[in-house]
């Protein structure tokens, strides 16, 4: 087998041009029950979990309820900000 043969990684989607950061973090921590992290940090230390894997996210989002974490995908739908949901970091 060569390199050839192997299967190329998938590539990550591209985040939507469109996409502004700065309105998404207002409705946020407006409509949203919970943390809301998008400092260099937080976004640092939820890059990487037990895998040898680090994808950086655009922010955090903690919700303290199920009806905040609904409301979490639904400002993002709005924004058109993708979602990836994280259990407890240990692959």
């Amino acid at each position: 087998m060569t390199a050839t043969d192997l299967p190329r990684p998938a590539k990550r989607p591209d985040i939507s041009p469109e996409l502004d950061v700065g309105p998404l973090v207002a409705d946020l921590r407006a409509r949203v029950d919970g943390e809301v992290r998008f400092d260099a940090g937080s976004r640092s230390a939820y890059s990487t979990d037990g895998s040898n894997y680090r994808q950086v996210p655009i922010g955090v989002v903690v919700p303290r309820t199920v009806d905040a974490a609904v409301e979490t995908i639904a400002v993002c739908r709005d924004h058109g900000a993708p979602v990836l949901s994280r259990g407890g970091g240990t692959s």
